[in-house]
């Protein structure tokens, strides 16, 4: 081969190199801003996200008044107020309330959901999910 050959072989395989890695990059952005406008438009008036959550079957979102389970199929949405209790299992399948030694999280509401820890915004979301879900034990006044 010559020279100019060979220069123009380079160019054309740095060329190409360029054209696939813009066209992936793309390709993320335009995946961001879809997922994004569709969580958007499930949104409520004056909710607000708190906590995304990546799952293998989709993503699991906590809202400022709800928990929105997204799959293929599209979101179904538990409200806050609906939710009975949340319980937290550990390896072996027995309770637990310390969020570091957990394995999963049930929700149960209507439906039975179960969370799995698989990644580390986990523990931000069940901290926040379960502050949420805890009613308040009534004060007792000193001195009644």
């Amino acid at each position: 081969m010559n020279p100019w050959q060979e220069i123009l072989t380079a160019a054309i395989l740095i060329a190409i190199f360029v054209s696939i890695r813009t066209a992936l990059h793309r390709r993320r952005d335009r995946k961001y801003r879809d997922a994004l406008r569709k969580l958007e438009l499930v949104l409520q008036p004056r909710e607000s996200i708190k906590v995304i959550l990546p799952q293998k079957k989709g993503r699991i979102i906590l809202t400022s008044k709800r928990v929105l389970f997204e799959t293929s199929q599209g979101f179904t949405a538990v409200p806050i107020k609906t939710i009975k209790r949340v319980q937290g299992n550990n390896e072996k399948g027995n309770r637990t309330t310390s969020i570091p030694k957990m394995v999963s999280l049930t929700i149960k509401a209507e439906q039975e959901h179960t969370i799995k820890n698989d990644c580390p915004e986990f523990e931000a979301f069940a901290k926040q999910l379960i502050k949420k879900t805890t009613k308040k034990k009534p004060d007792r006044k000193a001195g009644s």
